[in-house]
């Protein structure tokens, strides 16, 4: 009887100082208030990979509330860098850790335009070992505004950013260009998934894309339609860009588009059915994440009357994750 109890007792202690460990193993996630609020106060922490770590945080979270004080902690005189010489095993190597890089990186990613007169500077500084290289910043600029910034490269010498395939859509897909008209039309293009919460497409199906060219203006606009003058533009894995005319594609619904005037507050709708295996649109696609936006040109030199006075006009762009055909 007494082994009992002694075990029931012992079994009764363990419990007590097993409950309190359950209930933080198991409580509820933080909110993102309260991650973005942490890493804010980590910014001004004496360890630099906390704070750096912190920076990356407010960047992947796209934390506007934090851009004053991401400005302000770029811009002190703090120590904000170091180098440490690592040793794993038999290998060795320098590693650079650098608060004012990650910011840099997070404010492109965030996006907020009251960064730019700050970052602008950094591209006139001279470049030093504990400096912002100027191409990271010119980089962060384009994400903000869209615009190709000059910057130094480390010999000195002055260069022109060029964004990469994969810059420019992160860039439009914050910019929403089917928000935006353009001469008075916006372009807006669907396509659907191949699962039911359309993640992702297969390489043996079908796509179906959607095209619908918007008149926010108050006048008729008149627009060459024929698919000659469509060409979808895509972004595969390996970061290259791939441009397919449509006229290699089906033609689209309805067929034999042509010439079409667009009443004000109305829209003309495309749609091309591809099959997407040893379609031209998938050629050079790898399996992973695929961008694709359509780009129209006008092919009318001399516009008069109704006629659209843009000269291009651009999708929004649609990202799905790619798998293969299946043999």
């Amino acid at each position: 009887m007494l082994e009992k109890y002694s075990y029931n007792f012992l079994l009764i202690l363990l419990l007590a100082f097993l409950q309190p460990a359950l209930a933080k193993e198991f409580q509820e996630p933080k909110s993102r208030d309260v991650l973005v609020k942490e890493a804010i106060a980590n910014l001004d922490s004496n360890d630099i990979k906390v704070a750096a770590q912190a920076a990356i945080h407010l960047g992947m979270y796209s934390a506007t509330e934090a851009v004053p004080k991401l400005l302000r902690v770029l811009q002190s005189s703090r120590l904000l860098q170091k180098t440490e010489h690592v040793i794993e095993g038999r290998l060795s190597s320098w590693v650079s850790t650098d608060v004012r890089r990650e910011i840099v990186t997070s404010l492109g990613l965030i996006g907020d335009k009251r960064a730019v007169t700050v970052l602008k500077k950094y591209l006139k500084r001279p470049l030093r070992n504990d400096d912002v290289f100027t191409g990271n910043v010119a980089h962060a600029l384009y994400l903000i505004t869209g615009k190709l910034y000059e910057y130094k490269d480390y010999d000195g010498v002055q260069k022109l950013y060029q964004p990469s395939p994969v810059t420019e859509e992160e860039f439009r897909k914050r910019a929403r260009p089917d928000l935006r008209a353009t001469a008075g039309l916006t372009a807006s293009l669907e396509i659907e998934g191949h699962d039911r919460s359309g993640a992702y497409w297969m390489g043996n199906n079908r796509l179906n894309i959607n095209l619908a060219i918007t008149n926010q203006s108050r006048r008729p606009i008149e627009i060459d339609a024929s698919k000659d003058n469509f060409v979808f533009s895509s972004v595969a894995g390996n970061g290259e860009r791939t441009a397919t005319p449509a006229s290699l594609l089906p033609s689209p619904e309805p067929s034999g588009a042509g010439v079409a005037v667009i009443a004000p507050g109305q829209k003309l709708t495309l749609m091309w059915v591809v099959e997407l295996k040893d379609s031209p649109l998938s050629r050079g696609w790898s399996e992973g994440y695929v961008n694709i936006k359509c780009v129209y040109t006008n092919p009318q030199k001399h516009k008069q009357g109704a006629m659209w006075r843009g000269e291009q006009l651009t999708s929004n762009s649609v990202e799905r994750f790619y798998y293969s055909a299946l043999e």
